[in-house]
């Protein structure tokens, strides 16, 4: 009878060990995992200029514009719960340069103005299954407002460059083992300043400064 006994405790054992391996295997994310997602989305923003070169810097314009977004994502996972990674992303936005920059383009076109961002991003994994992961992050990097263009003879050019801070949250599901789909929204706060060794055409006297929201949805890969 003990023989018994000790054979079902085994089997048992055994097998709940099984599937406590599996189950974990089958986490949507853990420590050692490589994810990489693309997404496409909007985003607003309340978009600022100061001009730098007065005694006390003053607000040359204010608004809220809205833009696409076209972000890269990679995250590679330090515990089940935290992950560690690099995004890179780029928006676009539209705006009135008479208004923002003070100068005009003829026909009265508007700026097609790109930020483009590089940040560290910190991930807090709180809810993980085998196909959903949702988590919140922060990101903090280099920041950078540009544009340029010709129209007839007239050409301009502006480029600043500062510091960006993100902050927001994400959702993965896994359509199959390793593929999904991606949905994520942020706030962020940008600046940038021109350098005077770039040699702006335009606006070398203005700073540039946004703070808003994205919305993005994407797809998602999982490496291990």
């Amino acid at each position: 009878m003990n023989k018994k006994y000790q054979v079902l405790v085994s089997f048992v054992s055994f097998f709940s060990c099984i599937t406590f391996c599996n189950q974990i295997n089958a986490q949507a994310f853990k420590k050692g995992s490589l994810l990489v997602s693309i997404t496409e989305g909007w985003t607003t923003a309340n978009y600022t200029t100061r001009d730098i070169n007065s005694p006390v810097p003053t607000t040359l314009a204010e608004g809220e514009v809205g833009g696409i977004r076209d972000p890269l994502i990679i995250e590679y996972g330090l515990t089940n719960k935290f992950g560690i990674g690099l995004s890179s992303g780029t928006d676009v936005f539209k705006v009135n340069p008479s208004r923002f920059y003070n100068f005009r383009i003829p026909g009265n076109e508007a700026a097609e103005v790109k930020t483009s961002e590089l940040t560290f991003d910190l991930n807090y994994h709180y809810m993980v299954t085998k196909k959903l992961d949702l988590s919140a992050f922060t990101s903090l990097g280099v920041f950078s407002v540009a544009f340029e263009g010709s129209k007839d003879d007239f050409k301009y050019k502006y480029e600043a460059t500062g510091g960006i801070v993100r902050f927001g949250t994400k959702a993965r599901y896994y359509v199959y083992k390793r593929f999904g789909v991606m949905g994520m929204a942020s706030l962020f706060s940008g600046s940038g300043t021109p350098d005077k060794e770039k040699r702006n055409t335009i606006g070398n006297a203005y700073s540039t400064n946004l703070t808003g929201y994205a919305f993005e949805l994407g797809l998602c890969f999982r490496f291990f």
